[in-house]
């Protein structure tokens, strides 16, 4: 595509490589939603933690709430930021997309304004 100056295989490959990586970026939101911390029931967990206390990566007896609770808040900011992150990847691949489709119709009429213009036959 001369007149634009872009190589629409260009741009639907880059399309395309965006929607892979807005692939991976959705798996490691699924893994990072699979990792969180359940907390103890407030209720249960105070009158019998042991029978109550919820299996954890931080185990059930190591008394680390505060750090349980650090981390599941850090988890789910990174969740949020992977899903925003996967959200903008996909809309920036079908842009590429998009732009590459009107570029090529563009491209199409103006061969045929030139078609119509060489045989005088201009509309």
């Amino acid at each position: 595509m001369v007149s634009f100056e872009t190589d629409l295989d260009d741009l639907r490959l880059s399309s395309k490589e965006l929607q892979n990586a807005a692939d991976i970026v959705s798996t490691a939101h699924s893994g990072v939603r699979g990792q969180d911390v359940p907390a103890p029931d407030p209720v249960t967990g105070s009158l019998l933690p042991d029978l109550f206390a919820p299996s954890t990566a931080f185990g059930k007896t190591l008394g680390m709430r505060g750090v349980s609770a650090a981390y599941e808040e850090h988890r789910q900011a990174v969740e949020k930021m992977l899903a925003k992150l996967h959200r903008s990847t996909q809309d920036a691949s079908q842009a590429l997309a998009r732009v590459a489709e009107l570029y090529e119709a563009v491209d199409e009429d103006n061969k045929q304004r030139m078609n119509r213009a060489a045989y005088g036959n201009q509309g």
